[in-house]
């Protein structure tokens, strides 16, 4: 039976460990729905380091887009996907 990468990454393995902080940061700024130029001034990082930072966050969580990296980052409770901004 062949297994999809979201159960890979929500199994028995956890794979939040490998992610580095600053690709956790950057992927929680992409979640909140910052763009990676708005994600320079909060990180106080060039955008190469931003766009490095995601590329490797993807390829460690073997997502197939930056999306899917996102949603398997909260799937595995590396980044907080409880929405702080709006209170109501």
């Amino acid at each position: 039976k062949m297994m999809t990468d979201t159960h890979l990454a929500i199994g028995d393995r956890l794979i939040s460990p490998i992610l580095t902080d600053r690709e956790i940061h950057c992927l929680t700024l992409v979640a909140e729905g910052r763009k990676p130029d708005e994600a320079v001034n909060g990180l106080a990082l060039s955008r190469s380091e931003i766009d490095v930072a995601l590329t490797s966050a993807r390829i460690k969580l073997n997502a197939s887009n930056l999306l899917h990296a996102v949603s398997i980052a909260m799937l595995i409770g590396a980044i907080d996907h409880s929405d702080q901004t709006h209170s109501e």
